[in-house]
Parts: C-alpha cells; sequence; structure tokens
C-alpha cells in the first residue's frame, strides 16, 4: 500500500502536500523565536533552515516514510504552518503525528483541534491503521494539556532521549491513540469542533470536513 500525498479538507484549514512554494509564507508564519524553544529544527525564521527543512520534509515523502503537509488558512489561503504523518508503518499499521508547528497568532484557535482531526480521520480511517502515536517535550506542559484534550493516552516518558539544538538533553512523553479508541475520540472531537463553528460567521466554510481531495502537483 502506498500512501499517496492527497488534499485534507476542514472549514479552517486544508492541509495540502508540503513544497518549495510555501516557503514565503512560511517564513512569515516561523517569525516568533519562541515557537522553537522545543522543536529540532533550529529557528525556521532563518531562510537557509526554512529550505532545509522543505526539502529534507520532501525526501521523506518521496522515500515513503512521511507525508508532510504545508496547513493552509481557508479564509486567507496563505500558509500558516505544518505538520505531518511521520515514521509511517506499514508492517505494524502505525505513525506518528508530529512536526508540528503553527504561527502564533493561530495557536489556541482552533487550527490545531481541526488539523489533528483530518488527520486522525485519515489514518484510521482511511489508511485503516491501528496506532497513532504523539512525542513531546517533557518541558512543554501546553502540548501534555493538549494531546490530553486531544483523547491521547499518555504511555510514558524516555528519558535523556534527544539533546536539543540549545543543547538541552530532552525527556519525551509518549502518547497514543488507537482504532479501538478512535470511534470515541472522533466523537468528541466533533463536538468539540461543532461548538467552535457555533462561534464563526455563516458566510465561512460550512462545517462538513468530509473532503479527502487527490494532489495534483503545480506545473
Amino acid at each position: 500500500m502506498t500512501l499517496a500525498p492527497v488534499v485534507l479538507e476542514g472549514r479552517l484549514v486544508r492541509l495540502e502536500p508540503l513544497n518549495e512554494w510555501h516557503m514565503p509564507d512560511l517564513l512569515h508564519a516561523a517569525a516568533d523565536e519562541s515557537l522553537w524553544r522545543y522543536m529540532f529544527y533550529g529557528n525556521l525564521a532563518e531562510p537557509a533552515l526554512m529550505e532545509a527543512f522543505i526539502s529534507h520534509a520532501i525526501r521523506l515523502r518521496e522515500a515513503g516514510t512521511d507525508l508532510p503537509f504545508a496547513v493552509i488558512n481557508q479564509r486567507s489561503g496563505t500558509a500558516i504552518g505544518c505538520t505531518r504523518l511521520r515514521d509511517i508503518c506499514h508492517k505494524h499499521f502505525k505513525l506518528e503525528i508530529g512536526g508540528t508547528w503553527y504561527a502564533r497568532e493561530y495557536q489556541r484557535s482552533g487550527v490545531n483541534l481541526e488539523s489533528k482531526y483530518l488527520l486522525l480521520r485519515h489514518t484510521f480511517e482511511t489508511f485503516g491503521f491501528l496506532r497513532v502515536q504523539f512525542k513531546t517535550d517533557i518541558r512543554n506542559q501546553l502540548s501534555q494539556q493538549s494531546l490530553e484534550k486531544l483523547g491521547a493516552t499518555r504511555e510514558g516518558v524516555l528519558r535523556r532521549s534527544a539533546v536539543m539544538p540549545d543543547g538541552v538533553i530532552r525527556d519525551t512523553v509518549i502518547y497514543s491513540i488507537l482504532d479501538t479508541e478512535w470511534g470515541m475520540v472522533k466523537h468528541q472531537l466533533e463536538n468539540r469542533l461543532q461548538r467552535r463553528s457555533d462561534a464563526y460567521d455563516s458566510h465561512l466554510l460550512p462545517v462538513t470536513m468530509t473532503d479527502i481531495l487527490p494532489f495534483t502537483p503545480r506545473a
């Protein structure tokens, strides 16, 4: 089975395959240095690092291990961050959702909630996978709270598991959602998304979140 690049449409965001043409928008989105405190990439506001980040993500997609996405604001059409399906394991039907970051102004806005919903639904319902894993820095309390609110189960801590760009030796917290849990998690997420949708004007896109579109590369 090949996990082909796709476009996942939501109400607030569209997840489309990450490519070089997203770089100008992503450089703008990456401007706040505090975004990178718990990330492995260094400060992606530096053009050379952003270019390397995108090129590496594309190589991993071509190798079949990752599906990296640019997160597109549906209202403006601009890229406001990135996320990905990574470490895709066909043998054991599992993968990780990670490499996620958004411009500061879109954090705690519903963007992450909808992005995670789209990725989880695609993984469990289209791919038929058994397990989705998440990893986060033990210092990142907001990320842990977000994952627990998402419905993920905390499985444990990998102690002294990685060296960060600033030299900090990181402990990594592992979370997961299983296929047997997806029905309940999906129901809870859709309720949260619907409550959020009630706060938006009726002229915005309808809350169907059912569209999975094939990806057509730009000429």
